[in-house]
């Protein structure tokens, strides 16, 4: 009964995911429509509004705003960190196709070991190995001729994006020890509602009618996305449902077809195949370790 009870957990676990990253394909989507008029900054505000107005009620009736300020060093880098690798993230939307912008944001996995090897944290060898074959299919994304469509700039803006979401990704572990999920997420969206007009609101234009929907949608989607996999993470661990974070990478070069004649080359997905690899081996790793633990 208890083998029964997991995999029907895990079966849940992977629907949320693989309904996430749908939700995030289709986010992108949006994105990059409403780039054709507004700067990135204004997209990303409209995503934090939708998610702080649906948030503000849950925390109004449970009366729980605590946050441990001990950890305020983790709390600003969580915050700045995750505010500075979307906003990276949805720049590089608008200038690469959907695919790559998606496949590139999910190797924030690979940045983390990295990371933790700068700070001088204990780092097995073999995760360390696990992160350098994630570079190598990088690199083949990278280093393919994409008939001049891509700029390299643009590609390493959004690994830029990706570096800064492995920062928020060591800072939430700390985080999460002492403060509840739902506290992160909505001071999370409060300070990236508040920031984002401060920095950047000299920037932006009145949208239109079209670009008003366009922000509804990313906001909307970007608002399901967290819940599902929220939802996701509640069902099962992270080393279980990691590796389908790649169905993003299926749907938005999906995306990419349908709305921008976008055929992705056989070396991206060779680039992606190795990528996923090494993300499931990592992940696969980071669960054994907690299992010794």
């Amino acid at each position: 009964m208890p083998n029964k009870i997991i995999t029907s957990s895990y079966h849940k676990a992977i629907i949320c995911m693989v309904l996430a990253y749908i939700s995030i394909a289709l986010m992108g989507v949006f994105v990059k429509y409403a780039s054709d008029e507004l700067p990135a900054s204004e997209i990303l505000f409209s995503r934090f509004l939708i998610g702080f107005v649906f948030l503000l009620p849950f925390m109004i009736r449970d009366g729980d705003f605590r946050v441990e300020m001990r950890q305020w060093p983790f709390l600003v880098i969580r915050n700045l960190a995750g505010i500075g690798s979307m906003l990276c993230t949805f720049y590089a939307i608008k200038y690469l196709p959907l695919s790559i912008s998606i496949l590139l944001l999910n190797t924030s996995a690979l940045f983390v070991p990295v990371l933790l090897f700068l700070l001088r944290t204990r780092t097995p060898l073999k995760v360390i190995a696990c992160s350098v074959l994630g570079f190598i299919g990088v690199a083949i994304i990278l280093l393919t001729d994409h008939h001049g469509e891509v700029e390299p700039y643009y590609i390493f803006v959004a690994l830029g994006g990706a570096t800064l979401a492995a920062m928020a990704f060591i800072s939430l572990q700390e985080l999460n020890k002492h403060n509840s999920p739902k506290n992160i997420v909505f001071y999370f969206h409060l300070l990236g509602a508040i920031l984002l007009p401060l920095f950047f609101m000299a920037q932006w234009t009145l949208p239109t009618a079209h670009g008003l929907f366009m922000l509804l949608l990313v906001g909307g989607f970007g608002l399901i996305f967290q819940l599902l996999l929220t939802r996701a993470f509640k069902y099962a661990p992270a080393n279980v449902i990691t590796p389908f974070a790649f169905t993003g990478v299926i749907f938005s070069s999906i995306c990419d077809w349908l709305f921008w004649q976008n055929v992705p080359t056989v070396h991206f997905w060779l680039g992606s195949l190795v990528i996923i690899v090494s993300v499931s081996l990592l992940a696969r790793l980071r669960g054994q370790g907690k299992t010794k633990a």
